[in-house]
C-alpha cells in the first residue's frame, strides 16, 4: 500500500503537476488523520468497555458480598427463633405449673451461659469496594444506602450481640455459678434442685434473654429487608451501566 501511493506521488512530480501533487499530498494527510483518529476512537472505545466491565464486576462483588450477608442474618435468625421457642416454653411451664421444667432445662442453661458470640458488621470485600471507583460512580443516594446497612444495621446487630455475651458473662458470674449450674454434665433432676431453692432468679435470667433474643431476631428482620432492597437497586444500576 505504501508503494502503491509513492508512485503516485512520482508519477504526479514527473508529470509537473504540482498543483494535483498538493491536493494528493493533503488527501494523503487527511487519510493519516483520520486513520489516527479512528484508531484512537477504537482505543477508547475498548477502554470504556474495560471501565463498565470493571464496574459491573464491582457491583457484582457488592450484590455478593450483601447476599452473604443477609444469607447468615437469615441462619442466625432462625437460630434465634428456636432459641426463642425453648425460653418461651420454660416460662410457660413456670407460669402453668409454678414449676422448672427439666425437658430442655440443660439447653436453658447452656443458653444463659453463652457469651462466645460475636458479630462483624462490616467486610473485608466493604472495605475494599467502599475505597474503590465504585464509590466515584455509584449515585449518592444508593451509596449512602449501602453504608447505612454496614454501618447502622450491622452495627445495630453487632451491639446486640455484644450487649447479650455481656447480660450471658454476668448471669454466669452472678447466678450460674454461685449456684452450682455452670456443669452441665450432672442430672437435669440435679440441676432443677439448685434453681428450686429461688426459681425466680432462674426465672428473671431466662425472661431477660428472650428479650435480648427477640430484639436480636428484629434487627436481623430489618437488615434483611434493607439488604433485598438495596441489592434491587443495585441490579437496576448494574442493568444501567
Amino acid at each position: 500500500m505504501i508503494n502503491f501511493f509513492k508512485k503516485i506521488r512520482k508519477k504526479l512530480l514527473s508529470n509537473n503537476k504540482f498543483s494535483s501533487y498538493i491536493i494528493y499530498a493533503v488527501g494523503e494527510i487527511i487519510l493519516v488523520v483520520v486513520g489516527i483518529l479512528i484508531a484512537l476512537q477504537i482505543n477508547n472505545w475498548n477502554e470504556s468497555r474495560k471501565q463498565r466491565l470493571h464496574k459491573i464486576e464491582l457491583v457484582k462483588l457488592l450484590i455478593t458480598d450483601l447476599e452473604d450477608r443477609k444469607a447468615e442474618n437469615i441462619a442466625d435468625r432462625n437460630s434465634g427463633l428456636s432459641m426463642v421457642d425453648v425460653f418461651r416454653k420454660s416460662l410457660k411451664y413456670w407460669e402453668d405449673n409454678n414449676d422448672i421444667d427439666t425437658t430442655n432445662l440443660k439447653i436453658v442453661l447452656g443458653l444463659l451461659a453463652s457469651d462466645d458470640w460475636y458479630y462483624h458488621n462490616q467486610t473485608p470485600t466493604y472495605n475494599r469496594l467502599s475505597n474503590s471507583a465504585l464509590w466515584e460512580n455509584i449515585p449518592d443516594s444508593l451509596a449512602m444506602q449501602v453504608n447505612d446497612i454496614y454501618y447502622s444495621r450491622f452495627t445495630a446487630i453487632k451491639t446486640e450481640f455484644e450487649n447479650s455475651r455481656e447480660y450471658a458473662t454476668t448471669c454466669k458470674i452472678n447466678y450460674l455459678r454461685p449456684s452450682g449450674l455452670i456443669n452441665l454434665n450432672q442430672s437435669a433432676i440435679n440441676l432443677k434442685s439448685k434453681i428450686i431453692k429461688n426459681p425466680k432468679n432462674f426465672i428473671s435470667y431466662v425472661q431477660l434473654s428472650l428479650a435480648n433474643v427477640k430484639s436480636l431476631n428484629n434487627s436481623f428482620l430489618r437488615s434483611e429487608n434493607s439488604i433485598k432492597e438495596v441489592v434491587q437497586k443495585l441490579h437496576v444500576y448494574k442493568s444501567s451501566l
